[in-house]
């Protein structure tokens, strides 16, 4: 990951909690029902007509969980409440630009880049930064992007 990437999002984690020693989660639902979230979910909503299960469990994680079926099987998007951050995971595989299931779903694409969410790819995600998880309320996970932007609960392979 560039390094000017991992900064800018560092510093929007720092913004989100303002004080990692002692961290403030009351940005989770003031960032949740604020009009620009509703208005992603919306259009999310109104481009897969019903077909959407929302996972949101705001009492563990800093993100918006949405699932939906392509294939016969669960695809999940996560929307972070940290800053404009998501990642798309299908068939237990975080999906990017390189895979064909990306393609298919330029619509959805289409409403993350319009609100300016940043499509994050799996070796970003797992990027960790040196910072104590123990004022996160949990044990033995290291402060990777994917734990601090969305939930430490989440694992990709």
């Amino acid at each position: 990951m560039y390094k000017q990437k991992k900064e800018r999002i560092l510093c929007d984690i720092l913004n989100a909690y303002h004080d990692l020693k002692k961290t403030d989660f009351h940005f989770v639902m003031e960032t949740y029902n604020s009009l620009k979230y509703k208005e992603v979910i919306n259009d999310i909503y109104s481009l897969f007509r019903f077909k959407v299960k929302d996972n949101t469990d705001l009492n563990y994680d800093v993100c918006i969980s949405l699932e939906f079926d392509y294939l016969n099987k669960s695809m999940f998007l996560y929307l972070s409440l940290v800053s404009t951050y998501a990642f798309l995971l299908y068939d237990d595989k975080v999906i990017d630009s390189n895979d064909d299931v990306y393609q298919l779903f330029t619509n959805l694409m289409d409403i993350l880049s319009s609100n300016n969410f940043v499509l994050l790819k799996k070796n970003e995600l797992l990027y960790e930064f040196d910072i104590d998880t123990s004022p996160f309320g949990v044990k033995d996970k290291k402060a990777s992007i994917l734990g601090l932007l969305f939930s430490f609960g989440l694992s990709v392979n």
